[in-house]
């Protein structure tokens, strides 16, 4: 609950509000949305790495991290896996091993072992970050607990490992209490509980900028949003004043006891606001999927309605239409090139296994350019003899060829640079790292 100092500043706010216009409702205020190709480039550039961990996961997942190959390949439509399994992983073979038929077993690699081995150890560096973090979520719910499905829904947003239940929660009793049997997949009728509230973490990421901030100036600021419109963006005056008197409002931080505010209000506003930005700025990456975050709406106090405060805010956030899914991002966290400005901790994760996908395309490119000057070679020993080249070499080119295009679609049917043009970057050294992306996880979402 507010308390009466705020609450009185805040009735203060809401009166001016209510002079300048006394019959707009929050809800019927409207923001046109803008495409930002900066923003949108940063969802595209993962779009193969997105591809790769579904693959990866159907094999992790199964009975001994081991997959006959046939049935990895029936389970391509649901991963939605554009070109056929084999030619992907032969694309990347840095990811997963195949055995020789007849029946060929699809396994991690030596290299995908070694980064399992290496995301153990770096969640064990940061389990304190990631305790720290996982509190913060429950003490953002009103009934301070989370069913454990929703959170295994959104673990690795926000960096969590796959076995949270087992090597996370356990070390931490003071703050973690597991009700309930979370089943073998966590998709059981569990609850995860706080144990004791901590002051200490009960501070959004507004307001410890505003501390450190007091720390350099000595003087602290009144905690608020940074709202900057992208270039060329312009609101309507009418919205323009409205947002100049809904800033001025009292902050309402996202942990605060907010049961007693009006929904309607534009206290409401401000702390629902709140909430979604304390979310994403929890977030690995500073954006998640819009249907993941609308599985805590019970728990967070959000409407069914609340993804359209992010088009109500464009100061603030972007929605990003690529990838087949609404994903909402913080717009602070990125530069206007679309990348983030201070990574996190565990994005770390995300750079190793770049770089072994990386080293594996670099071989497939390497061996198709081998095939090419083989096949170059045949063509000019034919030429001489008059005869017609027509080898198997030169087909598996053409396949090659045609798979890789269908492969650069993406859901809009917006076609991205072709591995042709990869391939020529690569032998002049300038894409090496075009090939940047990262383990996420598998997104089956029900809106």
């Amino acid at each position: 609950m507010l308390l009466p100092a705020a609450a009185a500043a805040a009735a203060g706010g809401v009166h001016r509000l209510q002079s300048l216009c006394p019959v707009r409702r929050i809800s019927s205020l409207k923001v046109p949305w803008r495409r930002d190709a900066a923003l949108d480039a940063a969802i595209l550039r993962d779009r193969r790495y997105r591809l790769a961990s579904r693959l990866v996961r159907e094999v992790l997942l199964s009975p001994g991290r081991r997959l006959l190959l046939r049935y990895l390949s029936k389970r391509r439509q649901r991963i939605r896996l554009p070109v056929l399994v084999p030619t992907f992983l032969r694309r990347y073979p840095t990811l997963l091993s195949v055995s020789p038929p007849p029946n060929p077993v699809a396994s991690p690699s030596p290299h995908l072992l070694s980064f399992l081995e290496f995301a153990s150890r770096h969640h064990a560096l940061h389990s304190q970050l990631l305790a720290s973090r996982l509190a913060k979520l429950l003490m953002i719910s009103s009934t301070r607990a989370l069913p454990v499905a929703k959170i295994a829904a959104a673990k690795r947003d926000f960096g969590l490992p796959d076995d949270f239940l087992t090597s996370l929660v356990p070390r931490y009793p003071h703050l973690f209490r597991l009700v309930g049997d979370p089943g073998p997949d966590a998709s059981g009728n569990a609850f995860l509980e706080l144990v004791s509230w901590d002051d200490r973490l009960a501070k959004s990421v507004i307001e410890l900028r505003a501390d450190k901030e007091a720390d350099v100036v000595g003087i602290r600021p009144r905690p608020n949003f940074t709202v900057k419109l992208p270039r060329g963006f312009y609101l309507k005056k009418e919205m323009r004043e409205w947002v100049r008197d809904w800033l001025e409002l009292p902050y309402v931080s996202p942990y605060a006891d907010t049961s007693g505010l009006h929904p309607a209000s534009p206290e409401a506003e401000k702390r629902l606001i709140g909430v979604l930005h304390e979310v994403l700025s929890l977030s690995v990456e500073r954006r998640m999927a819009v249907p993941i975050i609308g599985k805590f709406c019970d728990e967070f106090r959000l409407s069914n309605a609340f993804a359209n405060a992010f088009t109500r805010h464009p100061g603030m956030f972007y929605v990003s239409l690529k990838g087949g899914i609404k994903t909402a991002m913080l717009r602070e966290a990125y530069d206007e090139n679309g990348e983030l400005v201070d990574k996190d901790p565990m994005i770390e994760l995300k750079e190793r296994f770049v770089a072994i996908m990386d080293e594996g395309h670099r071989e497939y490119l390497e061996e198709l350019r081998k095939k090419r000057e083989e096949l170059e070679k045949q063509r000019l020993q034919e030429a001489y003899r008059g005869a017609k080249v027509g080898t198997s070499i030169e087909d598996e080119m053409e396949e090659e060829d045609i798979d890789e295009s269908d492969e650069d679609e993406d859901s809009e049917g917006e076609a991205l640079m072709t591995w042709g043009a990869v391939a020529k970057l690569t032998q002049s050294g300038v894409g090496n790292g075009i090939a940047a992306f990262v383990l996420e996880p598998l997104q089956s979402v029900k809106t």
